[in-house]
C-alpha cells in the first residue's frame, strides 16, 4: 500500500488535493483508493490533516495513517521537530517552502511563489500533484490531468494544470509536462528562474484580469490589513503572573455603556498549537489603549503590562508586538500573548484607528530561527 498524509490549514485545500490524487490513482485498472480528512469545525487557518491510500487490493483498514511513504506539508510552519515518527523508511517529506533544508529527505517546493504567480494568490494543493506524480507511479502525470479536469470547476482547469506541469518538470524535466511546454507562465520556472516565471505570470494575469493576491479574514470575507514589520522591532516582553487588564467591575473600569456587559477574557490553558499562519501587530503610533482588541479577543490574548514588567527578562522566545499607548497611560503597553494568539484577525478588524496590522507567521519564524543561529 502506498499512503500519503497531508498537512495542510483550513482554506488551502489539503483534503481536495488528497481527492485529487486518489481520483488520479483510481483511473488505472485494478487499483484502490480511499482519500479522506481528519478535522472537525475548525476555522480557515486551522491545522488539518488529510489522508490518501493507494493499492492493488480492496483497501479495508479505513483508520488514519501513522506512518506514509510521502508526508506533505501545504504549510512549512507546521514542520515540527517531530517530523520523522510520521516518515516510513525510504519515504519523502514535501515541503511549501522556498528554503533548501539540510536532510535529503526534505524536499522543497516552492508552492506559494508559484500559485500566486499563475492563480494571483497562494493556493499551494495543486503545485504537490505534480511533485507526487513525478516521484511515484501510482498517479501517472496523464491521470492528474484528468482528476482535475473531472473533479474541480471547469474554470480553474487552465492555470491548475499549468502548476502542475511545471513542478512535474521541475522533478522530472525528461517528461516535462504537456501544459507547462511553451507556456511563458512557466518558462521560467522550468528553466530553474522563478522570478523569469513570475514575470511572464503577471502577464496572464494582467489578461486575464486576475486581482492580485490578497489576505481574507476567517469568513474568506473582505481584506485585513497586511504588512511587514516596522524597522525597529520591539523587546520581547512576556506576560508575568498576575499582570492582566483591569475587570470592568472592579472600579478601576468603568464606561457606563459596557458596566453588565463586558467582562474580562478568560486565558487559556493549552498553548496555541500551531493555529497561527498570520500574527498581529500593534502600530506604537496609532494605538490609543482604548482596548477594542482586548474585549473582542476571544482567547484572552491581548494584556497590558507596566513598564516594570517591560523591564523584565523575556521568559518565551517569540518576540510578542508591543506598543505603548499614548500620554493618558504612559506606565503601561498593550502586549499580544503569542502563546495562546491563534491569528484569527478578530482584533484587526476591532480596532478602529488602524492600529494592528497581520505580518507573516512563516516570515517571523525565520526571522527568529536566524537570530538563534
Amino acid at each position: 500500500m502506498r499512503e500519503v498524509i497531508w498537512h495542510g490549514r483550513g482554506g488551502q485545500g489539503a483534503f481536495t488535493a488528497a481527492r485529487l490524487l486518489g481520483a488520479a490513482a483510481s483511473l488505472a485498472e485494478g487499483r484502490f483508493v480511499l482519500a479522506f480528512p481528519s478535522f472537525g469545525p475548525e476555522r480557515r487557518g486551522a491545522p488539518i490533516r488529510a489522508f490518501t491510500k493507494m493499492d492493488d487490493a480492496p483497501i479495508g483498514d479505513r483508520s488514519a495513517s501513522a506512518q506514509a511513504d510521502f508526508v506533505v506539508y501545504l504549510d512549512d510552519t507546521l514542520l515540527d521537530e517531530d517530523w520523522q515518527r510520521e516518515l516510513k523508511p525510504g519515504g519523502s517529506v514535501l515541503v511549501n517552502s522556498a528554503r533548501a533544508y539540510d536532510d535529503p529527505r526534505i524536499v522543497s517546493v516552492d508552492a506559494d511563489g508559484l500559485s500566486s504567480a499563475v492563480l494571483g494568490r497562494p493556493i499551494p494543493n495543486t503545485a504537490f500533484l505534480g511533485a507526487l506524480a513525478a516521484l511515484d507511479d501510482r498517479a501517472s502525470l496523464a491521470d492528474v490531468h484528468e482528476a482535475v479536469r473531472l473533479y474541480m470547476p471547469e474554470k480553474l482547469h487552465a492555470k491548475n494544470l499549468v502548476i502542475i506541469d511545471a513542478v512535474y518538470a521541475q522533478f522530472d524535466p525528461a517528461r516535462g509536462g504537456t501544459a507547462a511546454e511553451g507556456d511563458p507562465a512557466c518558462a521560467g520556472l522550468v528553466a530553474g528562474d522563478p522570478a523569469g516565471a513570475a514575470v511572464a505570470a503577471e502577464g496572464d494575469l494582467a489578461r486575464a484580469g486576475v486581482a492580485g493576491a490578497r489576505s481574507q479574514d476567517a469568513s474568506g470575507e473582505g481584506a485585513l490589513p497586511v504588512g511587514p514589520y516596522p524597522a525597529a522591532k520591539p523587546r520581547p516582553v512576556s506576560r508575568a503572573a498576575g499582570v492582566r487588564i483591569p475587570t470592568l467591575r472592579s472600579g478601576s473600569l468603568d464606561p457606563d455603556y459596557a458596566r453588565t456587559t463586558c467582562f474580562e477574557a478568560g486565558y487559556l490553558v493549552a498553548k496555541n498549537a500551531g493555529w497561527r499562519s498570520l500574527r498581529p501587530v500593534i502600530d506604537a503610533a496609532a494605538c490609543t489603549g482604548c482596548l477594542q482588541c482586548y474585549l473582542y479577543c476571544p482567547d484572552g490574548a491581548i494584556f497590558k503590562a507596566s513598564a516594570a514588567d517591560m523591564a523584565a527578562p523575556p521568559a518565551s522566545s517569540q518576540a510578542p508586538a508591543t506598543r505603548a499607548p499614548r500620554a493618558a497611560t504612559p506606565a503601561q503597553a498593550v502586549f499580544v500573548d503569542y502563546d495562546f494568539c491563534k491569528g484569527c484577525g478578530i482584533c484587526v478588524k476591532a480596532c478602529r484607528f488602524g492600529a494592528l496590522f497581520l505580518v507573516s507567521e512563516r516570515q517571523e519564524q525565520r526571522e527568529t530561527s536566524e537570530v538563534a543561529e
